[in-house]
């Protein structure tokens, strides 16, 4: 039987859980492809579709082992023991799942694994799944075991391709090395082309090096660049995107959630505005000054001063500048060991650990606004709804955990998670329940977090109200944070909310500026999206 032969309909009654058409297609594309990108915008299943496949290929006996890197905040999506894509997915319980990930592995994994063991699993054949991340792969002494034991036998899944877009990067390296060890490779993302077509480079260079037909990077560029500008080294142009177009549509397949799934609606963001107090207005005017002053300073230190100054401007609007040691009356030491402390109920051991680094160390009233404001409107709807959940995104950990103290102070029983980066898996995978419809509780849910720390593998389906307490200038990192609710699993329409602050009398701040840069890259991004997926699918 040959790879065109493999069809997924021939598999449908053992998969767990039935996909969708465009999940059929997907798969059937894979079985069809050793090389290929499946580019589905966040949300649309790609996890799914690559898992189906793999097991079709290892059932065909084409494959021994599939080997998943993935960013470290994407790898419990695949191994989590008990909500997990794989254990989700896979219908052969004899499957072997492997996490080479600080040591430890899934519950239901055949085999523990650290660096010392790891020859030995990887020379225990048939192991059907591997999973990694990019920051482990690029370790030497891992890379070499990658190297010395992939084979042509060998499955390489690159998730959130874009890791490898950077064709210089040591980690680029790290994984085409393993690459031309393995004889497939598919990569998954669904913001292959954040940028501009150069993205497209690395991630095509990975799938095949013939596929895009350039030596080198600088092949590429000059193939579909124009330059001119300083130095003539500014991109002012494309070109031959057609030839780019007709050489990726073989290996590449990208469908958008509105076009393959039947979705509640995803509402229009609202703006709440809340304006300042005269004392943190005077603050962000004073600092605000201060920068206008540098921005017109042609001195190199003085606009990396500014590039500070303006940091402090969200810090002031967002509420924790100087310290948190005294919340509105309430002392640290009085509501941090209750929020932390272990619980008989609903909150596991982890949770009894230290204060957070962040210091606290002096009292503040500046920047309460927005806080105040999010915390009388979450009491409003939980008067409406008394199992009302909620996730707010906070740009600072020290905004994350100011508000999450003032959540549990404010709303006792409510139950309170966070996603920021630096946190234990324990802590993390609390919140992830918190926001599964699965195991989320019948009682009132806040998850808090950041969203460069929780805008990739994450499902939070269980919520339908999303605050966005501040925002930095990142479009994808707001576009992959929205969707973590707005996904398979949705039941009803979705609500987002912009916390804005103004001055005393209405005057625009920094908050005014970030949601203006975004919007105008979300019309930029909505137009290309569209002649992207012209571009990648040829439709």
């Amino acid at each position: 039987m040959s790879d065109n032969d493999l069809r997924i309909q021939n598999f449908l009654d053992r998969l767990k859980k039935a996909p969708y058409d465009h999940q059929i297609v997907g798969v059937n594309a894979l079985l069809q492809n050793p090389y290929f990108g499946l580019f589905d915008e966040m949300g649309a299943g790609k996890t799914k579709q690559v898992i189906d496949a793999a097991q079709i290929l290892y059932e065909a006996g084409r494959i021994d082992t599939a080997l998943v890197v993935a960013p470290s905040a994407v790898r419990s999506v695949w191994t989590d023991p008990e909500l997990g894509e794989l254990k989700k997915h896979l219908w052969d319980s004899n499957s072997s799942v492997v996490s080479e990930y600080h040591a430890r592995t899934t519950r239901w994994a055949k085999k523990p694994v650290n660096l010392v063991e790891f020859r030995a699993v990887m020379m225990d054949k048939p192991l059907q799944w591997i999973v990694t991340n990019y920051d482990f792969i690029r370790q030497e002494e891992r890379l070499k075991l990658f190297i010395q034991y992939a084979n042509p036998r060998t499955l390489l899944i690159l998730d959130e391709s874009s890791a490898v877009k950077n064709h210089s990067a040591k980690q680029t390296n790290a994984c085409y090395e393993v690459r031309l060890k393995c004889g497939r490779v598919w990569l998954l993302n669904g913001t292959p082309i954040s940028n501009n077509p150069l993205d497209m480079y690395s991630q095509g260079n990975m799938m095949h090096p013939k596929i895009l037909g350039a030596k080198t990077f600088f092949h590429f560029r000059a193939r579909y660049a124009i330059l001119g500008g300083w130095k003539n080294r500014q991109i002012v142009e494309w070109q031959n995107l057609e030839d780019l177009q007709a050489r990726l549509k073989p290996y590449v397949i990208r469908r958008l959630k509105i076009d393959c799934l039947d979705l509640p609606p995803k509402l229009p963001s609202v703006s709440l505005t809340v304006p300042l107090s005269t004392d943190s207005w005077n603050l962000y005017r004073d600092m605000r000054d201060q920068l206008v002053v540098w921005l017109n300073s042609e001195t190199a230190s003085v606009a990396s001063q500014a590039a500070v100054k303006a940091m402090r401007l969200s810090q002031i609007t967002s509420g924790f500048l100087g310290g948190l040691e005294e919340l509105k009356g309430l002392n640290e030491d009085e509501v941090m060991p209750d929020f932390i402390k272990k619980a008989e109920d609903d909150r596991p051991a982890y949770l009894n650990t230290p204060k957070p680094k962040t210091s606290l160390a002096k009292s503040t009233e500046i920047g309460r606004e927005k806080l105040d404001l999010v915390l009388n409107w979450i009491g409003v709807q939980r008067d409406q709804d008394p199992k009302f959940k909620v996730l707010v995104w906070c740009r600072f950990v020290a905004e994350l955990e100011r508000f999450a103290v003032e959540i549990k102070h404010r709303f006792p029983d409510t139950h309170v998670g966070r996603i920021y980066g630096g946190q234990t898996r324990e802590e993390r995978d609390y919140a992830l329940r918190l926001g599964d419809p699965r195991t989320s509780p019948d009682a009132p849910v806040v998850i808090v977090g950041t969203p460069a720390s929780g805008s990739m593998g994450l499902n939070l389906t269980a919520i339908c109200n999303v605050v966005r307490m501040s925002s930095d200038y990142s479009l994808k990192t707001r576009l992959q944070s929205d969707d973590r609710v707005h996904r398979p699993g949705q039941t009803r329409p979705v609500s987002y909310f912009d916390v804005i602050a103004t001055g005393p009398s209405g005057q625009k701040t920094i908050d005014h500026g970030v949601a203006k840069a975004l919007n105008d890259k979300n019309e930029i991004a909505t137009w290309t999206t569209a002649a992207w997926v012209q571009i990648l699918t040829g439709e």
